[in-house]
């Protein structure tokens, strides 16, 4: 569970909400070309926070 800086999706269809561990299930399903480094204003994914 190693947390990583925040990202978050830029594919409209994803839930708006970023990750911060890289091990995150939906958050490891974000192509690399749909990611985006920061929060994007969003709220912390629930899986991230469970991680903690």
């Amino acid at each position: 569970m190693a947390k990583v800086s925040a990202y978050h999706s830029t594919n409209p269809s994803d839930p708006d909400v970023y990750h911060d561990h890289s091990d995150c299930p939906p958050g490891s399903q974000i192509p690399a070309h749909n990611r985006a480094a920061g929060k994007g204003g969003y709220d912390r994914c629930k899986k991230c926070e469970q991680m903690d």
